[in-house]
């Protein structure tokens, strides 16, 4: 990733392994006492896009049977 301040930006230029390890990083940082600045925004838009790109990897997305 080339450490892009644009949410959108870096986390549709990653990989769906990226991007997985990317929300789970933001989910422990959120765990804690002092979350940083932002990051719940960033975690939000992260699950966002892994949701939206496991319906279009789902067979269901495409209306197979």
């Amino acid at each position: 990733m080339k450490h892009s301040t644009d949410p959108e930006t870096t986390l549709t230029a990653a990989s769906t392994d990226e991007l997985s390890i990317i929300v789970d990083a933001l989910y422990r940082n959120l765990d804690t006492p002092t979350p940083v600045f932002g990051a719940q925004d960033w975690y939000d838009l992260a699950t966002e896009e892994l949701a939206r790109r496991s319906e279009q990897a789902s067979p269901d997305a495409y209306g197979a049977a």
